[in-house]
């Protein structure tokens, strides 16, 4: 229930910038040509493009693919494509919202408050929530109100231009019933599949065919710069026999810390949540009905858990039978609370009303304010004591052997001796690379690889404790030989192989089957011959074959033979067994979203078409202008910091 409370602001307020925030085509991949030099040497080293003099700067782009880091993995590819999408994007919005004024389009004030009132949780149930709650959803975003409904209206102004650009855009009515009868025609087919992985252990591997392959792929093998690092590891089990921890000392914590150990109120609840949040008045009406039958049923002795399984909308909590555990106040919505912690345990409230809905609350426990007993606190006390003594003993020990290492420091194996400690020595690994004992840890991987060869680093936190290391080798990045990575090669070599493979027993396969019995062809040569059940263009084949990659099952006779067709790494080759026409009865029910869908879809791309025009006019005119140069670096920063 924290998150039902406390959760939904956040999706909110993702929800508002991504729909809000977006409207531009973003289905459309804009190509932007480099400029000539002396263009180019005229902007800044920051700025990226400029339309009609309105620069895009680094700094732009990179505030706005900011949220989307952590999704990347920091792939280089990844980074590369998502702030080249960014700048794309800004520069395509930035030159609709001039054209847009160019043809005296705005948006007036109610407009903006119609858009405002569109938006769910801002206005709840009609009502608006409150200009503090506005501003705190808007603030959480890094932006003022004033800045979200310039945004606001911007999205608006370009919803116009599109309006503008495409509402002349209509449908021929032979289009719908044409689009019907494509859509809703069925076959069926017998097939048979050819996956690489079938042909992998088929694959031979010719004299030399393993060196060209991998001479003309060299740079796919490149490896990474390696390192071999020696370390003395120092866990808490090493300087466990130095804690000692007495009663004195534990009644000298609590008499200095006891305001740690002040229980505030709280109360153990479970609830049932049905919803009306986004309902009609008539929707929340039928809500409050369902309400008070469950309400009844836990009143006349249901089971409370098996009722919140079976009627609450709380996702949090419905699963565990209501449960929402320990609460303190200032956790819930007032409402809730109020009435939680007026009850004894063992009470069930009746209906309460919050922004959520209704709740039914059980309450199972209750807890005043008050101050733990040394008795009570004790051993939390003697747990925290003897943790804090353990590092300061670990850390105390780790300093040490580092001052000890830095003096002496070829003789890591002695140091490690006297002080009862053991020396380790890592393989060769390289950056990212999980190491024995020192697990995959960024901390341990910074300075392994900042140190320079024979240096001894400052003591780090490791999986297993602390560790004190120093660099014993460096093997460079470099173009390995083919038996540095023989193994690696053959398997890709095996796997491009068996690919070429099934491309060839596929087009063998589609040719013989045009002049014998399908289904007989395969089992003579080990194929297994699969049956499909009616499908569409929109349905799917099997598992994984999706019906509008075999449009040619539709435009072949029953009894003819496809040729093989790519699917992913897989070929297909199938014979059509029937065709079930579609049914004209159905046509009535689906001409309204058939129309709709084609409409959209004949105005989308008249819009693609429009920006992809504008976009090369401004090119053109010189009215946009991309600095390839800072692009190039730019984007090759993302990479080396990959």
């Amino acid at each position: 229930m924290y998150r039902l409370f406390s959760g939904k602001r956040k999706t909110l307020y993702k929800w508002l910038m991504i729909v809000f925030l977006g409207i531009v085509s973003l289905g459309m991949v804009l190509t932007l040509a480099p400029l000539p030099d002396n263009a180019s040497s005229q902007m800044q080293p920051d700025v990226l493009a400029t339309v009609y003099g309105t620069q895009i700067t680094i700094q732009n782009v990179q505030q706005a693919i900011q949220p989307e880091l952590p999704n990347t993995g920091n792939d280089p590819a990844t980074l590369g494509h998502l702030a080249q999408s960014a700048l794309n994007q800004m520069v395509l919005r930035d030159a609709l919202l001039i054209q847009a004024q160019k043809m005296g389009l705005d948006v007036s004030t109610p407009e903006l408050v119609a858009a405002l009132r569109s938006l769910p949780y801002l206005y709840q149930n009609g009502q608006f929530v409150g200009m503090q709650q506005y501003e705190a959803m808007v603030e959480e975003q890094g932006m003022t109100v004033p800045q979200f409904e310039a945004q606001l209206r911007e999205s608006i102004l370009i919803q116009k231009l599109r309006d503008a650009v495409t509402d002349a855009v209509q449908l021929v009515p032979t289009e719908v019933h044409e689009a019907f009868l494509r859509q809703n025609q069925k076959a069926a087919i017998n097939y048979v599949t050819f996956e690489p992985s079938q042909f992998f252990s088929a694959v031979t591997i010719a004299p030399n065919a393993l060196q060209n392959y991998f001479l003309q792929n060299q740079a796919k093998y490149k490896l990474p710069e390696q390192r071999v690092v020696r370390y003395v590891l120092i866990p808490q089990d090493a300087v466990k026999s130095q804690v000692n921890v007495t009663d004195a000392g534990i009644q000298q914590y609590y008499n200095q810390h006891l305001s740690e150990f002040s229980v505030p109120d709280k109360v153990k609840v479970a609830h049932i949540l049905l919803k009306t949040t986004g309902e009609t008045s008539k929707e929340a009406a039928q809500t409050l009905a369902t309400a008070q039958k469950v309400l009844a049923q836990v009143k006349a002795g249901g089971n409370f858990a098996d009722l919140a399984k079976k009627y609450s909308q709380d996702t949090g909590s419905a699963a565990k039978g209501g449960e929402l555990g320990w609460i303190v106040r200032g956790q819930t919505v007032k409402p809730f609370e109020d009435a939680a912690f007026s009850m004894k345990p063992g009470q069930i409230s009746g209906l309460i009303k919050t922004v959520y809905g209704y709740h039914i609350i059980k309450v199972e426990d209750r807890q005043y304010a008050h101050v733990e007993s040394l008795e009570e606190a004790q051993a939390t006390i003697q747990k925290k004591l003897e943790t804090q003594a353990l590092n300061q003993a670990q850390q105390a020990l780790s300093a040490k052997v580092q001052q000890e290492l830095q003096a002496n420091p070829q003789n890591l194996d002695a140091v490690a001796k006297q002080n009862g400690l053991e020396a380790g020595e890592t393989p060769l690994f390289s950056y990212d690379q999980a190491v024995p004992d020192l697990g995959n840890n960024e901390a341990f991987e910074n300075l392994a690889f900042q140190l320079p060869t024979g240096s001894v680093g400052q003591p780090i936190d490791v999986p297993k404790g602390i560790a004190i290391i120093e660099v014993a080798q460096i093997v460079p990045e470099h173009l390995p030989k083919l038996d540095e990575v023989r193994q690696k090669v053959e398997e890709d070599y095996r796997a491009d192989q068996a690919q070429v493979l099934a491309r060839q027993k596929a087009d063998q396969f589609a040719a013989q089957s045009k002049q014998a019995d399908f289904s007989a062809l395969a089992r003579s040569d080990g194929y297994k011959v699969q049956q499909s059940k009616d499908f569409t263009e929109q349905g799917q084949v099997g598992d994984l074959i999706p019906g509008s990659a075999l449009s040619s099952a539709f435009t072949l006779a029953p009894g003819q033979t496809s040729n093989a067709i790519s699917i992913g790494s897989t070929y297909v080759v199938f014979q059509v067994v029937s065709h079930t026409p579609a049914n004209e009865a159905d046509f009535a029910a689906q001409q309204q979203s058939l129309s709709t869908q084609l409409l959209q879809q004949k105005r989308d791309l008249a819009f693609e078409i429009y920006e992809d025009s504008l976009k090369n006019r401004l090119m053109r005119t010189g009215k946009l202008k991309i600095n390839q140069s800072a692009l190039k670096s730019f984007l090759a920063g993302y990479q080396q910091s990959s």
